[in-house]
């Protein structure tokens, strides 16, 4: 038997951020290189942190005791996406119940993935997600949900840390970091973040795709 992703049916969309050393000075990914007897380079030795690149966030991130990714399921950080698309941030700055209903309400299903992204170029306002949207996604009962560096989970961070207490309460991981979502053709699509499998760190390098329909 032979598993392969037919080309003629779907497209794979690499949705990972490219971390360039040395990274950034709140965000550093500095190599140091070294060798072995042979004189190959055998090993580097990485200064980093847990939120470089694209990441999966687990309840460890906020919670003594937490868990973390190693001990959350494997079906946690892949499955059937959803994606919310913002054409105006202006209008939605502050994304609520109400505008969850009206964009995700008749698509959405248990244990999807949301995955957001904001589609308005022009300069101006990030759009983000209230305390309440949270409350939406935690009682449509979503798996994860995922943004770009150009989306937001709160307005402050009063709100960003309620957004994150609701859902990591209930074991849903956030991802953040993503980027090429302006690839994505579909609503529904079969999405994968599959993090570094690493205990006691609050989150974890992954390497994000999407899978769709041609």
């Amino acid at each position: 038997m032979t598993f392969a992703i037919d080309p003629d049916k779907y497209r794979v969309v690499d949705l990972s951020y490219q971390v360039v050393p040395p990274g950034t000075p709140d965000r550093p990914f500095v190599i140091q290189r070294g060798r072995l007897g042979d004189n190959a380079y055998k090993f580097d030795i990485v200064r980093s942190h847990t939120h470089v690149g694209t990441h999966v966030e687990c309840p460890a991130h906020f919670y003594p005791g937490g868990k973390d990714v190693t001990e959350l399921p494997l079906d946690t950080f892949y499955g059937r996406a959803v994606l919310l698309d913002v054409a105006d941030a202006t209008a939605a700055q502050e994304i609520g119940p109400a505008y969850l209903d009206s964009a995700l309400g008749g698509l959405i299903q248990h244990r999807d993935i949301v995955l957001c992204r904001n589609s308005d170029k022009r300069d101006g306002p990030r759009p983000c997600l209230t305390p309440e949207a949270a409350i939406w996604l935690r009682d449509h009962e979503v798996k994860m949900v995922g943004i770009g560096t150009d989306f937001s989970l709160g307005a402050t961070i009063t709100a960003a840390r309620a957004f994150h207490d609701i859902l990591m309460s209930q074991d849903v991981c956030l991802v953040e970091f993503l980027d090429n979502l302006a690839e994505l053709r579909r609503r529904e699509f079969f999405f994968m973040a599959l993090p570094f499998k690493c205990a006691q760190i609050d989150s974890a390098p992954a390497r994000a795709i999407a899978i769709e329909e041609l």
